[in-house]
């Protein structure tokens, strides 16, 4: 295999994935306003497919070459200045990890003072430079490829349930079943109500593209969700991951890009953090956006920085349309990326390049800021403004890894290639510290309606902690150390350069949290990613059951209810998701009276909370572990007698001639 045709291929692949996406979006967005069936949408969106891969290739070779480089290219810092910014970018991710008592202001000052020296010393400039990419022969393109198909295969043997599947595959089943993509709710409703509150708008268009596959290849719509679409997004995203250091990494980029994977794998401390949005959960389109778009527009951006040419152009918009399908995230989350490259334009008052990077941030903004107007983000979310302490954990993790990624995020810009990458990372910092910063999460919340919520810390998104976390393999001061290291063998001298990565490598092991650990496990071979027992007795429940109303059982059972079919419904698969949605409260209160008479047979509602709660609702099944035999009895005197018995549980059907039937 020749140089490069690794490279070029499956570049070439993910900006056609990019493409084909948009247009999957455009074309789902039609479906939705006319209700048109998804076996023509996919039809029309295989042809389109097939016209944007053509135009890509076209346009492809109208574009050389980005410059290449042997040796790292570094910038020369004001020495002091450099000292004192990584200093206070030291000291700040210490401090925050391991000092949470202080008062913020002071735990941010540090860092805020390494960006301004950053700044200060032209970080922020654009100096005259092109696209630049280090030079690594197709070995290294193959070892990111080989990297990318281990993890694809890990995709698919690794469990960790996620209860916002309810959501994700419930859409994918409802496109497939239902042959068009619903727009109001069908969890707990024939689309009778708005979807749920908060970031649910009916924007996302991933889900509803694993419906369209499943529908076009006849199976079911949970089968591509768990087995199709972890493996391919994995791919791509470790690809991404590979494109954006070959473009940022000042040396070593394939050092660079293993510690940023050793990262991605140890650091999944919560649900939020950077490991949590990687292979275990990249089904979900908020996931595939952190994991593979993410990545994908800073290549793209730190192109535009380098050179503006009419594919990174067409690759830009196209990936601003691409976000808006996969998270309703984008419309605020987009915008806060471009600015990030928007600013070293500014600075460099080059304003040629800002209209694109305008159209890329403002195809979001106005989708997700129209929508909003017909389904409001909703008022439902418990509790007041969240601290920037609590956003800052979930998002940074604990501890050393707290410290490696906030360490990362504040050095890099005094760690990546001069040009282009050196000043996108500057804007990155320059955005987060200001995202950071006493009261602006106050004020988001404020002016977003989403006091209370969890979804403004996807503003943090801006942060790419993985690529960022790689560069900390490439250190420009080594090369000073290599200097005084001149006396040793070349041999010592050489692996000296491997110390920053090998020492934080270690650390990760060490103290961070892999993939597979706490409620992530090893399978023995691939299966959908929800409890299985649940999964068997919902499916035996279903294949009994020819009844219309919904069903109520087992909180498990009723989620993996709503994996498998929008008819018959679960009464509450998700407490989360009942508590959002636009039903009116009584429904709500209905759905929650009904589980906690399942799941807390010990405090149970009043007899006459369940009957009203049956009939309101009109339950058509009623499934009860065996041994709960006052729970049997209570729906019994509610008017329900004994349909069929299924892995023990006891289902009860309404009797005919009774109350709400």
């Amino acid at each position: 295999m020749s140089a490069g045709v690794l490279r070029r291929t499956l570049d070439f692949l993910s900006d056609w994935a990019v493409l084909a996406f948009a247009a999957w979006t455009l074309i789902a967005y039609a479906g939705m306003a006319t209700g048109a069936r998804v076996s023509l949408l996919t039809v029309v969106f295989l042809i389109v497919a097939l016209l944007v891969g053509f135009g890509r290739f076209v346009l492809s070779g109208r574009i050389s070459a980005p410059t290449v480089t042997v040796e790292p290219e570094l910038a020369r810092p004001h020495r002091g200045l450099a000292l004192w910014g990584i200093a206070g970018s030291l000291v700040s991710a210490v401090l925050a990890a391991a000092a949470p008592g202080i008062p913020w202001p002071i735990l941010l000052l540090p860092a805020l003072v390494g960006v301004g020296l950053a700044v200060a010393d032209g970080r922020l400039r654009l100096a005259d430079r092109g696209w630049v990419e280090s030079v690594t022969g197709w070995p290294a393109d193959a070892f990111a490829a080989a990297v990318g198909v281990a993890f694809s295969t890990m995709s698919l043997f690794i469990s960790d349930q996620n209860a916002d599947d309810v959501f994700y595959v419930n859409r994918a089943t409802a496109t497939a079943q239902l042959n068009h993509i619903p727009v109001r709710d069908v969890i707990f409703t024939d689309e009778r109500v708005s979807r749920l509150g908060g970031t649910g708008l009916p924007v996302e268009a991933y889900a509803a593209l694993e419906g369209a596959v499943a529908r076009l290849f006849g199976v079911h719509a949970a089968s591509i969700t768990y087995y199709a679409s972890p493996p391919l997004m994995t791919f791509l995203a470790t690809w991404a991951l590979w494109r954006l250091l070959r473009s940022w990494a000042t040396a070593r980029p394939v050092l660079c890009f293993a510690l940023a994977c050793v990262f991605l794998v140890w650091s999944a401390q919560f649900d939020l953090s950077a490991g949590s949005f990687f292979l275990t959960r990249l089904w979900q389109g908020k996931v595939v956006f952190v994991a593979w778009l993410v990545p994908t527009l800073y290549v793209y951006l730190t192109r535009w920085l380098g050179r503006r040419d009419a594919l990174t152009a067409v690759l830009l918009v196209g990936a601003g349309l691409c976000s808006i399908g996969l998270t309703s995230s984008a419309t605020f989350a987009v915008p806060l990326i471009v600015s990030a490259a928007a600013l070293p334009l500014l600075a460099a008052r080059r304003w040629s390049g800002l209209p694109v990077l305008a159209a890329t941030a403002g195809i979001p903004f106005a989708i997700g800021f129209v929508v909003t107007r017909t389904h409001p983000l909703g008022d439902r979310f418990p509790g007041g403004v969240l601290p920037t302490e609590w956003y800052y954990r979930a998002m940074f993790g604990v501890g050393v890894v707290s410290v490696i990624a906030a360490a990362a995020l504040w050095t890099a810009p005094w760690l990546a290639r001069a040009g282009p990458a050196q000043a996108l990372t500057t804007g990155i910092a320059i955005v987060a510290v200001v995202l950071l910063a006493p009261y602006v999460f106050r004020a988001l919340s404020e002016v977003s309606g989403l006091t209370g919520s969890r979804a403004l810390r996807r503003t943090l998104w801006v942060i790419p902690f993985p690529p960022l976390v790689g560069l900390l393999a490439a250190v420009p001061a080594l090369a000073l150390v290599e200097r005084r290291l001149s006396p040793l063998p070349a041999w010592l001298r050489s692996a000296a350069g491997f110390a920053p990565a090998l020492l934080v490598a270690v650390l990760l092991v060490v103290w961070g949290k892999p993939l597979w650990a706490g409620d992530a496990h090893w399978e023995s071979r691939p299966t959908w990613k929800t409890n299985q027992a649940a999964l068997r007795t919902a499916r035996a429940i279903l294949s009994r059951y020819d009844g219309e109303g919904p069903i109520v059982a087992d909180q498990r059972v009723m989620k993996a209810i709503a994996l498998l079919t929008v008819e018959p419904k679960a009464v509450n698969p998700r407490t989360w998701y009942a508590l959002l949605t636009n039903e009116p409260s009584e429904r709500t209160n209905d759905r929650l009276a009904l589980t906690r008479l399942i799941m807390e047979p010990g405090h149970p509602p009043s007899a006459g909370e369940v009957r009203s709660a049956l009939a309101a609702l009109g339950v058509g099944l009623v499934c009860v572990p065996e041994q709960n035999t006052s729970v049997v009895r209570e729906v019994e005197e509610a008017g329900y007698e004994e349909a069929f018995r299924t892995r023990r549980q006891l289902c009860l059907a309404e009797q005919p001639g009774a109350p709400g039937s």
